[in-house]
Order: structure tokens, then sequence, then C-alpha cells
């Protein structure tokens, strides 16, 4: 961007209070980011001052990479250079975990705490409920078996997946025991049960409102006796006066029109029948009372869930600590108690950091927003684009976001900015998006009122001026009428249609604006991006676009433990153990032909069966490697083990040979990192064996 916009600049220079930057796509919110930490350091702050927050490890180093390039730039600023490796660029859980090995003795932990592997973690969690609800049984708990009894069907597997599920919820509770203790005494009182049975009624009301504008629209385009029973039926509605007389009302038969009746009586008759279908689902109890007794049915559920919950936790908190292993949810639970605790530890935090950044405000959770409102000194500078938010898996609350930007927006806490100018995209496109989302978007659905102040603008003038054609770039909506006859799925009519576009559009040279080179230039295959909701149609767009002659790279994220690497590798280990000790059954045999025929050694269908068949494997090449490791396996470390299997098998070269290199490698550094961790846990050869067994189930 050549020169700032007004917005830009306010964001890049306000000072003296919290700011939030609501900052639409394209708005160039990392040169904003870049150029404030420029800004500040040049009025005498250092960089190691600033704690910049990110939410990935890749947007920490692209940011302090970009920072870095920024301060080389700048003469009177290169002794920052000499900071910047050892600045508070990072993550959220980078950070805290910095902070839990600063103050370790706060906590009465080692300083050598480490992040326990979340599969290792997950494998304990179900040991340990197993046991818990093994001792349930054996002791004939009469609310547990209740509890069996009226939920499990074959087993109680689901049930155990409910309690887990539970528990992972109640970790990100600021605190847990607490919130566990008054559960009971909370949650079903009468005056917190009868809030929100009033809350769901004003809901029910507003959805029969909703049902009965529908009913006048199916009465203004009825007639004769249709209307007259259209009528009745909404005069109902509007006559019933409580939670009961709605429930009468709408299980009344919805009237049904006439065959011959024309298409727009029956799309509003539609409408009205699906409103009144939808609402009927949430009214399962013929009154609030009822209502009432059905929840506090379930007390006694609640309460043997939160015991089996809280010894869950104390057996699961007790295994961490003995291993000094924890998830990064625990570190922040420990980050934020340090902070919390220790009034001179908070102090420091709070006067030490110049200004507090946050990027990507909108994917903050409950947790971190809790830590940053304890170092805070009215510095902390938020960006982030409510639109944007993709982190809800991980517990992210983009309401936080939103909270703010209302409250600022009145000056009420902070100062707000927006950047709506987007310097990415050409006008047709913004134009297409904001169609869209005026419609979608408002305060109710999404969180932003996007018509009121999130609307994109366009900002990027050398598309009107360099980049200027005569070729239409508005959105493009392709329908076709399905035809089974023709012999082809629908997959493959709109993989054909897709494929052709793009031919045509490159065998047309077809003109896009190169905005590094700053030139029109023709279309190339590269230039296209195809976005799918799932990988299951990978391979079909692969096969069909081969087939027209255009290349095409897939990008999927995969499941590394579902690789043959990971079966490769416990098989091996398998075979290790069965030979220290001495058992040559059908396990072994299983697991010899496996690594015999997998690319590591390739042996034929006959040399197999005769090595099988005659016992005569100790002579082949594959018994010769495994005799040599397991004569090293009694004093080498879990890890080492690992490594020494991956090199006398010759993983990474023969890796060659079934193709991509660089994944098998990443695969195998992940069993090796795995393996030390679960050596430092104590895990021995037996017990990796059977992680990776579980892993692959």
């Amino acid at each position: 961007m050549p020169r700032w916009t007004t917005e830009q600049q306010e964001a890049i220079d306000k000072e003296g209070c919290n700011i939030i930057v609501s900052a639409g796509a394209g708005s160039g919110k990392t040169a904003v980011l870049t150029a404030r930490t420029i800004r500040k350091l040049k009025s005498g702050v250092n960089i190691n001052e600033i704690l910049i927050l990110t939410f990935t490890n890749a947007a920490a180093f692209e940011m302090k990479e970009r920072i870095r390039k920024a301060i080389k730039k700048e003469e009177s600023l290169k002794d920052q250079l000499e900071l910047i490796d050892g600045a508070y660029i990072t993550t959220f859980d980078s950070f805290s975990l910095s902070i839990v090995k600063k103050y370790h003795y706060l906590l009465n932990i080692s300083r050598d705490v480490s992040i326990i592997d979340s599969r290792i973690i997950y494998n304990e969690k179900t040991k340990i409920l197993d046991e818990i609800m093994d001792e349930y049984y054996l002791k004939e708990d009469p609310l547990f078996l209740k509890l069996i009894t009226d939920f499990c069907v074959k087993d109680d597997s689901d049930i155990k997946k409910y309690i887990l599920n539970i528990n992972d919820k109640m970790d990100l509770v600021m605190d847990k025991e607490s919130f566990l203790n008054s559960y009971i005494d909370t949650y079903y009182s009468d005056s917190f049960i009868d809030k929100k049975l009033d809350e769901f009624n004003n809901i029910i009301l507003n959805k029969v409102e909703h049902i009965i504008s529908l009913g006048h629209e199916l009465l203004s385009v009825s007639e004769d006796k249709f209307y007259d029973k259209v009528l009745m039926y909404v005069t109902n509605l509007e006559n019933a006066s409580n939670y009961e007389e709605l429930k009468i009302a709408l299980s009344e038969k919805v009237p049904t029109a006439s065959p011959k009746s024309d298409d727009e009586v029956k799309t509003c008759r539609s409408k009205f029948s699906e409103a009144i279908k939808d609402v009927l689902k949430y009214m399962e109890c013929d009154s609030l009372e009822e209502a009432k007794e059905e929840i506090l049915s379930t007390k006694d559920y609640s309460e043997v869930i939160i015991s089996i919950v809280r010894e869950l936790d104390r057996r699961l908190m007790d295994f961490k600590y003995s291993n000094n292993s924890f998830e990064f949810n625990d570190i922040a639970h420990m980050a934020i108690n340090i902070v919390k605790d220790n009034e001179e530890v908070r102090n420091y935090l709070k006067y030490y950091f110049k200004e507090i950044m946050i990027d990507e405000y909108q994917d903050t959770s409950y947790l971190q927003e809790s830590f940053i409102k304890l170092i805070e000194n009215d510095d902390v500078y938020m960006v982030g684009d409510i639109k944007q938010s993709i982190y809800r898996f991980r517990n992210a609350n983009p309401y936080i976001f939103k909270d703010k930007y209302d409250r600022y927006s009145l000056n009420d806490g902070g100062y707000k900015i927006d950047l709506l100018k987007n310097f990415r995209s050409r006008c047709e496109v913004l134009n297409n998006i904001n169609l869209i989302f005026d419609a979608i978007m408002d305060d109710e659905i999404g969180g932003a009122e996007y018509q009121v102040s999130h609307r994109m603008i366009f900002g990027n003038n050398t598309y009107i001026e360099e980049g200027k054609t005569s070729q239409n770039y508005d959105m493009e909506i392709y329908n076709y009428e399905y035809d089974k006859t023709l012999g082809f799925s629908k997959d493959e009519i709109e993989i054909f249609t897709i494929v052709k576009d793009i031919k045509e559009k490159v065998d047309s040279h077809y003109q896009i604006f190169d905005k590094d080179a700053c030139i029109l230039r023709d279309v190339t295959y590269n230039d296209f991006c195809i976005l799918l909701d799932r990988a299951s149609k990978f391979d079909l767009y692969k096969k069909i676009f081969e087939y027209f002659g255009v290349p095409l790279t897939k990008y999927t994220s995969t499941n590394i433990t579902k690789d043959v690497d990971v079966s490769l590798i416990k098989n091996i280990l398998s075979l290790i153990v069965s030979i220290k000790n001495n058992k040559y059954d059908v396990d072994f045999k299983y697991n010899f032909m496996s690594i015999g025929r997998s690319y590591l050694f390739r042996y034929s269908d006959s040399d197999l069966f005769n090595y099988l068949n005659d016992s005569t494997y100790k002579d082949s090449d594959l018994y010769i490697k495994l005799l040599e490791i397991s004569n090293k396996s009694s004093y080498l470390s879990l890890s080492k083990l690992i490594e020494e299997i991956i090199n006398v098998f010759n993983f990474y070269e023969k890796a060659i040979s079934v193709g991509d290199i660089e994944k098998v490698s990443v695969r195998v550094e992940y069993i090796i990192n795995l393996s030390k961790g679960m050596e430092k846990m104590g895990f021995g050869i037996i017990e990796f064996r059977d992680y990776l067994e579980k892993l692959i189930l």
C-alpha cells in the first residue's frame, strides 16, 4: 500500500487506552501491526517489552520475521535485532508455559515441566474411567446403577464417552472444583429452573408469533373451505394464553390444501407446517410444571456423574504431576493461578510490558481473556474480525470480541477502530460478498451488524488503473439439471463443469492482475483453487482433471496414526518382544508376514510361505535384523530403541520407493518424539507397542 488510510494511521498511532481494531479481510491488518510496533520502537520501547500474542506458531513466526525485516530498514533500530529473538512474539500457550517454567517453584513443581501428547492423555483418561466405573459396579452404588440402567443398552461405552466429554468441557471452567461443588445447589434450585423455564417460554412465544404471521400469509392467498380451516387454526393460536393452551392448539392437525391449489398456496402452507413442526420439537412436555419435574428428575444422574468426574480429575492430575507432564489447558490454569495468587508476579508482568498486542482476537477463549485481564494495564491492543472466527472447536468465544467491540463503540472501557477497506480483492468480488452477507449476517446471526459497520469497502485502485480490463469479474453461479440416464453421477457432472470452465479460461487467455508484478497477464492453472467440504471427492477430482489434461494438486489433512509406517513400527516392536520371550506363535507369524511383505523387504509370497512353513525364518535377513535389535533392547532407552529400528531397517531410504519421502519423514519423526514423551513417563517397549495399537484401531 503506497500510503496509509486515515483509519490505518489511527490504528498505528492511537495510544493511552485499550483499543480494539475490527480488521476485515485484506485490510492490511498485519502491516498495521508491524507499523505500530516499529513506531513504538522508535519512541524508545524495546521489542522485548511488547507482548505480541498469536494463535499459531506459524503466525508467530511470520509476525516475528515481518518485524525483523522492518527493523532492518530502520538504521536507528539496529540494536533491536539483538533483542528480537528473545522477544515475546508467541502463542498464548507458549507464553503460559514460559510463565509456569519461570515461576515453577510457586506451584511446587519441577521447572522441567513438559506438554503431554493428547493421545497419551486420552488413553490414560479412558483407563482411569474404566477403573472408576468398575469400582462403582463392585460396590453396587444405587445412583450409579440407576444411571447405567436408564441410559445404557448393550454396554456402557456411550455413557463413558459422555462423561469424558463432560470432563473436557469442565476443564474450560475457571475454577472447576468450585463449579462442581456448587453445581447441584445452583442448577437445581427452584429459582434457577424457574428462570430458565421463563426464558424457554419466551422463546416458544416468539416462535408462535412467527407461526401466526405465516398463518396470515397463508390466509391472504387461501379461499373457500381451506381458508376457514386455516383461520380456525390461526385463531386458536392467537387465543391461547399460556404454554399448555399453545401445546394443544399446535398439536391440532394442520389444514391440508387441495391438490388443485396453486403453487403460492402450497409454498405458504409448507412454510406454515414446517414452522409448526419445528416448535413442537421443543414442546415435548405438556406443561411447564411437567418440564420442571423432568429437569428435577435428572438430579440423581447429575450427582453420580459429578462424583465420577471429580474422581477422574483427581486421579488424572495425580498421573500428570507424577510425570511432570500436563496439557496446555492445565498450563493455562497454572499460569493464571501464578499471576492471580502472587501480587509481585502480577505487578511485574503488568508494568514490564509497555503494550499487549493480540492478533486474531475473535478466537480468544475465556481462559485466555481471564489471563490477559490479570496483567493488563489499560494497554491492550486487540485486532480481529468476528466474521473470521474459525476456532470455536478449540473453545474460542467470538462474543468476547463482540462485547468489547459494542462497548468500545460507546467509548465504554476502550476505543474502537474499523478497518473496512479491502486491498486484496477486485471491486466486483467485494460487491458480491457484500450482497450475500447483507442478507444473511446480523447481530443475532453471526454476531455482527454487517450492513451497519462491517461491509467491506474497495480500496485497491490498481485494479481500476493498471488492472483494468473489459472482462466480467462478477461472481458466477453454475446450475445444471441432473439426468441420471446420461450415466454420470452428480459429483462427476459438477467436476466436468469446473474443469471445463478452467480450461476455457486458460485457453481464451483470461486476464488477471498480478499484484506483485503490477501487470495484467494470462491466467494459468496455478491461479485456480477449488475448495471442497470433504476430502472424499479428492481422488475423483484428480482422476477427471488428469483425463482433461489439467494438472491438479491435492491438499488435505491426514491422520498420521492411520498410515502404514505406524503399523510397521508397531509390528516390529511385537516381533522384538516375541524374540525376547522366545514365543513364535500365530501373532509372530502374522507380524513377520506384515514386515516381510512391506516396502522394507518385499519378500515374495513363496519366500514367506517357505520361511513360515519350514520354520526357517531365522535364516531371513528380517530375523537377523530383529535379533540384533532385540539384543540391544535391554539397555537402550525407548526412544533410542525406536531410532535403532528406523536406522537398522533403513526406513528413510526404503520409503523412497513408496512415494513422498517428506511425509514418511514427518510420520517417523512423530513416532520418535512420541516415544521420547512416553519414555519420560516410564513407558517401555511393551507399553509403547500397546499404545501404538490403540492409535491404529
